[in-house]
């Protein structure tokens, strides 16, 4: 048998039902025709599936990955916020020596503080934990040494802060020029004097009003009968009465202790006491001199307990006897 060969026939010409793959010539009937258009129609289909089904599943892995690599704090507040981490409120009081009194954290709900990094180069070295504190891992907020959460800060903002009152409070932080002044705001009328309102707007009040409406704080002078004002005028009587004899008395020690004329003046009543032996033993350790620092105590205990300590003091009856001897208590 003869046979002559030819090039492979293009789409159309099959779908015009030519084909030429031997000697004999067949010519398609109308109805090969139209099941090969239905067999390319579904070809083409199920490559428009296969495309789209790539997209989607592309589509999805970029947004797993994504979510896996969600930024604690967004871009938006990259100036200020890059990372947060936790560090327990006990160890890092004794890492670092704040020097003011702090209640213990265990058990509190206070266990914990936080610390922010303001900028990528203040996380910590180790860049697992870096990631940790940048990205949302599924694990919280991660919880490190104080060593390690701070190795890289070239400086530290410590804010101290609570609940007073155990009112609905929130704190706010804002990228803005450094500020070292915490403001207050309260949903209260201080025309009035009034305690929380939830239905008033909240507007800047000072720091000593109080969620029951009581200003702590008065402006000299007032004759409300809750006002200390004249009662603080007869103490500075006392003081006005007798400071000529005070500086009579202070000369001499002035002279002694004084270093390059200066001297550093503390003042301390028996309730405080403890931190006055904390700061005295903590100076020392460091190898501060504390020669030219004068204690000016409110009481007797003080006074025994400073000079005790190695400090010069001067105890002014006249003025310092009707001190409280107990500590500040908080609002």
């Amino acid at each position: 048998m003869e046979m002559s060969m030819h090039a492979p026939m293009s789409v159309g010409n099959m779908m015009q039902g030519n084909y030429l793959g031997s000697t004999v010539e067949m010519k398609k009937s109308s109805a090969d025709c139209k099941k090969l258009e239905e067999q390319l129609i579904e070809m083409q289909v199920k490559e428009e599936l296969a495309k789209h089904k790539t997209i989607t599943d592309a589509a999805k892995s970029n947004n797993n990955a994504s979510k896996s690599e969600d930024r604690r704090f967004p871009r938006t507040m990259s100036k200020f916020a890059n990372g947060i981490a936790r560090v327990s409120k006990d160890k890092l009081d004794d890492y670092f020596d704040f020097g003011n009194p702090l209640s213990k954290g265990k058990g509190t709900g206070q266990e914990d503080a936080l610390i922010i990094y303001h900028s990528a180069g203040a996380r910590p070295k180790d860049e697992s934990v870096a990631h940790s504190v940048t990205f949302n891992d599924g694990n919280g907020i991660p919880l490190l040494e104080p060593q390690t959460a701070t190795e890289n800060c070239d400086s530290m903002n410590v804010v101290f802060t609570a609940n007073p009152g155990n009112t609905r409070q929130c704190t706010a932080l804002i990228g803005n020029y450094e500020s070292y002044h915490i403001q207050r705001w309260m949903r209260v009328d201080t025309v009035k004097s009034s305690p929380i309102d939830s239905n008033l707007p909240l507007q800047l009040v000072s720091r000593g009003y109080a969620s029951r409406g009581k200003a702590n704080f008065y402006a000299p002078p007032s004759d409300s009968k809750f006002s200390p004002v004249k009662r603080h005028w007869g103490q500075l009587k006392t003081f006005l009465q007798n400071v000529d004899k005070v500086m009579e008395d202070l000369k001499p020690i002035l002279e002694k202790i004084a270093r390059n004329n200066a001297v550093v003046v503390m003042t301390v009543n028996h309730g405080q006491s403890s931190l006055l032996m904390n700061f005295a033993c903590s100076a020392r350790r460091r190898g501060f001199d504390l020669g030219n620092m004068l204690v000016f105590p409110t009481d007797l205990e003080s006074k025994e307990l400073a000079e005790g300590l190695g400090l010069a003091t001067y105890y002014d009856e006249n003025n310092m006897s009707s001190i409280p001897l107990g500590e500040a208590r908080q609002v």
